[in-house]
């Protein structure tokens, strides 16, 4: 879905479409810590924790499900990039 700065707000959204109402569901993995999701949006809400020590991707998947029962699940990543952690010096 894209990449976020460690600590920073995420706002991701997925969509599937019918011609009937979807639902949405994480059924492995998970996006950063600090998210919401709302199963009724497919949105990725939340401001990422901040507590990777290094550039990390989050895999998960998501599964939509109509009113039809009929699924489809996709495989998605957010990656937690991080900056400088410890200070530096030139001389």
């Amino acid at each position: 879905l894209g990449e976020i700065a460690q600590g920073d707000a995420m706002n991701f959204t997925v969509t599937a479409t019918s011609d009937s109402t979807v639902a949405y569901s994480i059924v492995s993995g998970a996006p950063p810590t600090g998210y919401n999701f709302n199963a009724g949006t497919g949105a990725i809400t939340g401001t990422e924790s901040g507590s990777d020590g290094a550039n990390t991707t989050y895999n998960f998947t998501i599964r939509a499900t109509d009113a039809e029962a009929q699924t489809a699940d996709r495989a998605f990543s957010i990656t937690v990039t991080v900056g400088i952690t410890e200070g530096g010096q030139f001389n």
